[in-house]
């Protein structure tokens, strides 16, 4: 029969190969996620470049109502153009 001494050598033991294991599996995740991880921050990195090369939102705003004004000056102007041809 196992006595007090037995018993501690065992969980001693089993103390020492919950360690190991524990460390064989961290180092397994890490090989295992590191890479991934990296591949998604260069991703997100390679994305957040892409959106900062995009326009100011505000700027593309006032840059459509510029152009609508020039559009409708283009409309008044040639109607004008047409009048005094006509006119001639």
């Amino acid at each position: 029969m196992l006595d007090e001494k037995d018993l501690q050598a065992i969980a001693q033991l089993m103390a020492c190969q919950k360690k190991e294991i524990m460390g064989e599996v961290a180092a397994l995740m890490e090989s295992y996620f590191e890479p991934k991880f990296n591949l998604l921050a260069d991703g997100l990195a390679a994305v957040n470049e892409k959106l900062k090369a995009l326009p100011d939102p505000d700027l593309m705003d006032k840059m459509q109502e510029e152009l609508d004004l020039h559009h409708q000056l283009l409309k008044l102007h040639t109607k004008e153009i047409n009048a005094l041809k006509k006119a001639q």
